[in-house]
């Protein structure tokens, strides 16, 4: 990454103490309040400057301020509250503690209440009037439609692991596919953290009154997923909140910061593309991570995303020169070879490069030809002839398994080795590369097809391969549903013509990497990927026609590439104040081949995901969390009858008063005062952590615990997608709610 000034050693930027208001309200128009914590900055008292009106950064979710994101809010919000910044972490409506209900992703009432929520902050009396915001995933998606909004007070955001178009890359839908991996699963995520209750200290003056308003939310509560697959193509309800559909829209500085280990880094390329730089910065960053924040993210090397965010800020909320109008457009990691292809990888090798406008995207391709001989050459090196050769691959129920997951924390739950996937597959190899190949930007291929159903997807891998041992690592992938080939939006839908040759042309997902010399590049093709895509209505056979154009297009880098000279250093920020009270276990991945004997479609494959994340204490709330899931996808032998359940559970136990204040006592001691200082360095705190201090609610006198349960399941056949949901809720050992649902949505087009 370019030069940036450090802010590693400069007592100069510790110069506030925190104050941390638990609960504060903020009123909407309609009689509603959200709940808010602030972190407010005050003097340190020892004659330093300090100003009397701060800026405020805004994170603002579902995801339950008071316990679930309470750790990692305290590293990130501490951290900037220290260094002059105000900040709100707000409870969206019907979520955590906020009144009201949550009735599905960036509604037009969420977008409606951040936009009074804005508009409180910027009016309160401690405020100097502009308003940033930045978040990851939810909040990054919010705060990019928020900035389409243009509220006047909002200067800025920082927007994390989030897409410009909800539609063609979020979890939903993939390539006009349905994301098998992942839409129950997120689904079966949120009908149970938003089963969780509101606190009772925010609920009224008595237990009943708690219970009443829990209750109430629960009543209201449904599964998100009837709304997803009710919408099977880029319809008005996906156009909503995807900011692609008009850029020019946002006017206020954009800083996109993406991962090549997560689902979420297409957006990035397209948004800095996009908004128009002349109204404001717009900057562009992605790194090797997976879905987290790059400051503690893995695959590493983490960057001093912090430090970035406090220039970013300083430059947009008090107007001070910084170094951040120096940034290039975008600056990517250019990930190298891996020597040993694995599911979970510490740090990746690599660098960094820059491009320094963003004019320069994508204007060199580097082609190469699939020849029927399965080789790819470079385009030219043979000379082209009307071959009626063809090629044919069958959908297989392994194909996918060795995919990974679409959504990567970082885990052991990355593609790994491609050996096997590659075997399985229609594939075309390179000869060994005698000088380097760099790939920045959006691969793309076009096939001759034709398919012997309708109905039909076609997956596309782009491999770096080991020729002396086949190790395979992915580069990058595509999907396509072949009745999307003209466009996602309904009126473009049509169904495959059967046996019938078609030009299609495949986007695979943008990437950076550099293919070393003496390795090949290998492109493969299958027509299913289980379970990261739900698999066509019939097994398929695609076949591709060497009289039409079959080739693969690689963006490299142009003349506008520079080399970076240096990192930010790497803060973690502050403390996160949690005890692990049991240690969680690493994903588990089992596959295995499950017979039957009363089951005539014979032997079926099975894929089991098991995550648990142990129990963890927040001392200054009082609360434990644990939280554990099952996810089994099956299929059978043919690629057909796919099936997935999904078993999840969450228990948050209130603890008595007495132990809890004892836990938090011990834990928060550093936080009191100044003079506890020494002790906070000591027992392993960030060394640029002053004190904070919480200023909140007495503990409720009763202790309390849920257990909340969600059993989901989705299987489909030719015509329907078939859903099924559970939801067992216990209140201190007794039966609290339960409701089922059962929803079959017809297919279209998928």
């Amino acid at each position: 990454m370019p030069e940036m000034s450090s802010l590693e050693d400069d007592p100069r930027e510790i110069a506030y103490r925190v104050r941390v208001d638990d609960n504060v309200w903020i009123p909407l128009n309609d009689g509603t309040r959200l709940s808010a914590r602030l972190w407010m900055p005050e003097p340190m008292g020892d004659g330093s400057p300090w100003r009397v009106r701060f800026a405020v950064v805004l994170e603002y979710l579902p995801y339950r301020k008071s316990d679930w994101t309470a750790p990692r809010d305290a590293r990130n919000h501490d951290w900037l509250a220290q260094r002059g910044f105000a900040v709100a972490r707000v409870d969206i409506r019907g979520s955590g503690n906020s009144d009201g209900d949550e009735d599905g992703e960036y509604t037009a009432q969420e977008l409606q209440d951040g936009l009074e929520v804005i508009a409180w902050l910027a009016k309160q009396e401690w405020c100097n009037g502009n308003v940033g915001m930045f978040g990851k995933s939810w909040g990054g998606f919010n705060g990019l439609q928020m900035a389409a909004l243009r509220p006047p007070a909002l200067k800025g955001i920082v927007s994390l692991n989030s897409i410009d178009d909800r539609y063609a890359d979020d979890i939903h839908y993939m390539g006009g596919c349905v994301v098998g991996s992942e839409a129950l699963s997120w689904a079966t995520v949120m009908l149970a953290w938003n089963a969780r209750p509101p606190a009772p200290e925010t609920s009224g003056a008595t237990e009943e009154a708690w219970r009443e308003r829990w209750r109430r939310r629960l009543e209201r509560h449904r599964p998100w997923l009837h709304d997803w697959l009710a919408h099977q193509a880029r319809d008005d309800f996906w156009r909503h909140g995807s900011i692609c559909e008009d850029f020019s829209a946002v006017e206020c500085p954009v800083l996109a910061i993406g991962g090549w280990a997560d689902g979420y880094h297409n957006g990035v390329f397209r948004m800095i593309a996009g908004i128009d730089g002349t109204k404001g910065l717009r900057k562009g960053i992605i790194g090797p991570w997976s879905h987290e924040w790059p400051n503690v993210a893995t695959p590493g090397p983490q960057v001093g995303f912090l430090d970035i965010c406090k220039q970013w800020w300083d430059h947009c909320l008090y107007q001070e020169p910084t170094d951040v109008t120096k940034l290039p457009d975008l600056q990517v990691y250019v990930k190298d070879t891996l020597p040993n292809p694995s599911a979970q990888v510490r740090e990746y090798p690599g660098y960094w490069k820059a491009i320094e406008r963003v004019e320069g995207l994508h204007q060199l391709y580097k082609t190469f030809d699939c020849l029927p001989d399965r080789k790819l050459v470079e385009h030219g090196a043979v000379r082209p002839s009307s071959s009626s050769s063809t090629l044919s691959i069958r959908s297989h129920s392994l194909h996918g398994v060795w995919s990974g997951e679409w959504l990567s924390f970082g885990g052991p739950d990355m593609p790994g080795d491609q050996m096997h996937e590659d075997a399985l597959a229609l594939s075309w190899s390179s000869d060994t590369l005698d000088q380097p190949l760099e790939v920045i930007g959006f691969p793309e291929v076009h096939l001759t097809v034709q398919s012997t159903t309708q109905q039909a997807l076609i997956m596309v891998r782009l491999c770096d391969v080991d020729p002396a041992t086949g190790s395979s690592t992915l580069v990058s992938r595509g999907v396509l549903n072949l009745s999307h080939r003209r466009g996602h939006a309904p009126e473009h839908l049509e169904h495959m013509p059967i046996n019938t040759w078609t030009p299609v042309k495949i986007k695979l997902n943008s990437c950076a990497y550099r293919i070393a010399s003496g390795r090949r590049l290998l492109l493969a093709v299958t027509p299913s990927y289980w379970p990261m895509v739900w698999p066509s209505p019939q097994q398929t056979t695609l076949t591709i026609g060497f009289h039409g154009e079959n080739t693969l297009r690689l963006p490299v880098a142009s003349g506008s590439m520079v080399c970076p000279v240096q990192t930010p250093a790497v803060h973690r920020g502050g403390s996160a104040n949690v005890e692990q009270l049991r240690e969680g276990k690493p994903m588990e991945r089992r596959f295995s081949i499950v017979h039957s004997n009363t089951d005539d479609g014979g032997p079926r494959q099975q894929l089991d995901v098991v995550e648990d994340d142990g129990v963890v204490l927040l001392p200054r709330e009082g609360i434990t969390m644990e939280e554990s899931g099952h996810k089994r996808y099956t299929i059978d032998r043919l690629g057909l009858n796919p099936h997935v359940s999904i078993k999840r559970k969450l228990i948050y136990e209130k603890r008595p008063e007495k132990t809890s204040r004892a836990e938090t006592e011990r834990e928060a001691t550093p936080f009191t005062t100044a003079s506890g200082l020494e002790d906070s360095l000591a027992s392993g705190l960030d060394r640029d952590s002053p004190p904070v201090w919480f200023d909140h609610a007495e503990f409720p006198k009763r202790p309390w615990k849920a257990v909340i349960e969600t059993n989901s399941t989705m299987h489909s056949d030719e015509h329907s997608l078939h859903l099924h949901d559970e939801l067992r809720v216990e209140l201190n050992g007794e039966p609290f709610f339960l409701r089922e649902w059962t929803k079959v949505i017809p297919r279209s087009f998928v």
